[in-house]
């Protein structure tokens, strides 16, 4: 599951949680796989420069040098990866469900052996290894039972689609929409991110092309779009129920009752952007942002 972030990925995922079938990550965002210099780094590596991939091959001097600066490259990235495990993903300063990191689902015994595995099956072929690493994470966490359904919920895994399912084939995709103009009054609130209205726009229109782009590349029937507004104010049900569809599953008690009492309508503050920025240089911007989605192919 992903999103723009502020959408509700956190809260939908807190929903599906409660089915029988489905268990969701601890912490609810890993963060590992589809952030800055994680997993999907690791295995794919970064955007290459158009004036690189235009290079052309002659001779064997060329193709050595260019073997070698992949080769940096990916010990680069390597170093990152393991240090953004250790110091940023594992212990992270915050409540629950993003607290404390990592160590909240598995043991660091056990976290170090499966990297010590995968950086070691990197070498023989990257998607394999960290297929056979993802599996082993997944049946490691705490409360594994095997269940049908494994959710995560960073909300770059909607822009990483493309590469997340070359991992994992059969993965399904929600995607969680939510009007801009909430996502962005949300987001000042935050200590990260955009610090003003309109760096919220330049911010929430690199993460809808991105996802944009991204899931035109995933087959129809392993995605679905939903918005925070119709799942908790305007269709409820009908949106409800589609979740269920989507990942073939019958309603479940537990789900039902936290999709009554706490994903409520006063729960999603909509339109609170009205009372908070929206200033008429925020709203000329807007329309220009909305006009630029429009756009899109």
């Amino acid at each position: 599951m992903g999103g723009t972030g502020r959408s509700g990925t956190t809260v939908v995922g807190d929903l599906l949680g409660l089915h029988q079938d489905i268990r969701t990550s601890v912490p609810i965002e890993i963060k590992f796989l589809a952030n800055k210099s994680g997993l999907l780094q690791l295995v794919f590596g970064r955007d290459t420069p158009d004036i690189e991939k235009k290079i052309a091959l002659l001779d064997l001097r060329s193709r050595l040098r260019r073997y070698k600066r992949k080769r940096e490259k990916f010990k680069k990235i390597q170093v990152e990866f393991l240090d953004r495990i250790w110091n940023t993903w594992w212990d992270i300063d915050a409540p629950p469900p993003h607290g404390r990191g990592l160590q909240s689902g598995i043991t660091k015994k056990q976290l170090e052996k499966l990297l010590a595995t995968l950086i070691f099956e990197l070498r023989i072929n990257r998607v394999w290894a960290a297929r056979r690493f993802m599996r082993n994470f997944i049946s490691s966490q705490a409360a594994h039972r095997g269940q049908k359904y494994w959710v995560e919920t960073t909300p770059l895994n909607i822009a990483q689609a493309e590469r997340i399912l070359k991992i994992f084939p059969n993965a399904l995709f929600i995607n969680m929409v939510r009007d801009p103009r909430d996502v962005i009054a949300s987001l000042l609130t935050k200590n990260w991110g955009p610090t003003t209205p309109l760096e919220g726009i330049e911010w929430i229109q690199k993460r809808l092309i991105d996802a944009h782009h991204a899931l035109r590349t995933i087959p129809a029937k392993q995605q679905i779009t939903i918005a925070l507004e119709d799942l908790a104010i305007n269709n409820r049900e009908q949106s409800y129920q589609a979740l269920l569809t989507f990942l073939g599953l019958q309603d479940d008690p537990a789900m039902r009752a936290f999709f009554e009492t706490e994903l409520t309508p006063q729960a999603a503050t909509s339109g609170r952007w009205k009372s908070e920025i929206a200033s008429p240089e925020f709203l000329s911007a807007y329309a220009e942002l909305e006009k630029r989605l429009a756009a899109l192919d």
